[in-house]
């Protein structure tokens, strides 16, 4: 689903601003509470609800990948600066909900959801 193609999305994700991002924990705290980064080493990370990029941007340096996927395109938007600001390159984001995930099955070993309403 590319970023201008919100048909099937709607306005979902629409109600809480990627900017509540600054609100939540570091990444890596928050990864440390749900067993560590070795949930993510080497592997496959997909970010439902992805915001500006936060969670994503936060595991990608233990990942081998991480794809971010959120409804609301202003999220992805920042998403996408924030990595090239980092100069992060195994990161991608995309408009899309997780009703109707753009993926082949099997495409991922983690699927987190973190603050994502």
């Amino acid at each position: 689903m590319s970023a201008r193609n919100t048909s099937q999305v709607g306005d979902v994700g629409k109600h809480v601003p990627a900017l509540s991002a600054k609100l939540r924990p570091r990444p890596v705290d928050e990864l440390r509470e749900w067993g560590g980064e070795r949930i993510v080493r080497g592997k496959r990370v997909l970010d439902l609800g992805c915001g500006d990029g936060r969670f994503a941007l936060g595991v990608a340096p233990f990942a081998l990948s991480v794809d971010g996927l959120d409804p609301d395109i202003d999220g992805i938007a920042a998403a996408e600066k924030n990595a090239r600001g980092a100069g992060v390159r195994n990161a991608r984001f995309a408009v899309g909900a997780a009703q109707h995930l753009p993926y082949p099955e099997g495409a991922f070993d983690v699927v987190i959801l973190s603050w994502t309403l």
